[in-house]
């Protein structure tokens, strides 16, 4: 095989390489304009390489996504784990999201249509098993809480209209925008009776002390 650096040690090492050249072309050319020669040039091998390890351009840029979502709910997950009641970890992962996708090429992939993924040719069965990611990345957060969640709402419900509430927020332009403030009061309002008792989340405010405070610890950790 011929490749830009030494020869991978393992067939999955050699997997992790080529998605990092396509993660790279997706940033930098978007979904439509990544090709698998594009692909190759960027991970210094031959296009014939890349069909060793990935059935076609789609199975690359599935692989892709689902490794990113991976990675984006590992980095969230102490974040969300934090908060002290259910309605206050859906909304800030419903808010972090949101922004993550709009800063992010990849975390905005993540939550792209049917239609587009669709329109680029990616199996149907790449958004099903975000859905599942996602619904096993709460179903702890739910556990934690389970007494606030309205009662015959599935954790695989909730999941679903949770990501079905992002994906319109991010690919639905509303009549106006809204600040952080205002998405926050937008989505008590109209997501969390949807799922939730009556009880009542923190503030947005009282969410970004605890946010901060992590952050905090998390720096004082690292000088140890």
């Amino acid at each position: 095989m011929r490749w830009g650096t030494a020869t991978p040690a393992s067939r999955d090492v050699a997997r992790d390489l080529l998605l990092d050249a396509a993660e790279a072309c997706l940033e930098g050319k978007g979904l439509a304009g990544t090709t698998m020669e594009d692909i190759a040039r960027q991970a210094a091998v031959s296009r014939a390489t890349v069909y060793r390890y990935f059935l076609n351009r789609e199975s690359v840029v599935s692989g892709v996504i689902l490794r990113s979502a991976e990675r984006y709910l590992r980095r969230i997950s102490r974040r969300i784990a934090a908060h002290t009641d259910l309605g206050s970890a859906i909304l800030d992962f419903v808010e972090v999201t949101v922004r993550a996708a709009h800063r992010e090429p990849i975390i905005g992939l993540l939550f792209g249509s049917d239609d587009e993924l669709a329109g680029v040719g990616l199996a149907k069965g790449t958004s099903m098993t975000l859905f599942e990611l996602v619904a096993e990345f709460l179903r702890p957060v739910f556990a934690a809480h389970w007494d606030q969640l309205e009662p015959g709402v599935s954790v695989d419900d909730a999941a679903e209209w949770i990501l079905r509430s992002i994906l319109s927020l991010l690919s639905v332009r509303g009549p106006r925008h809204r600040s952080p403030e205002a998405l926050d009061a937008f989505l008590r309002r109209f997501l969390l009776p949807a799922l939730l008792t009556h009880t009542q989340p923190t503030s947005l405010q009282q969410r970004r002390s605890i946010v901060s405070n992590m952050a905090s610890v998390s720096v004082n950790e690292k000088r140890r």
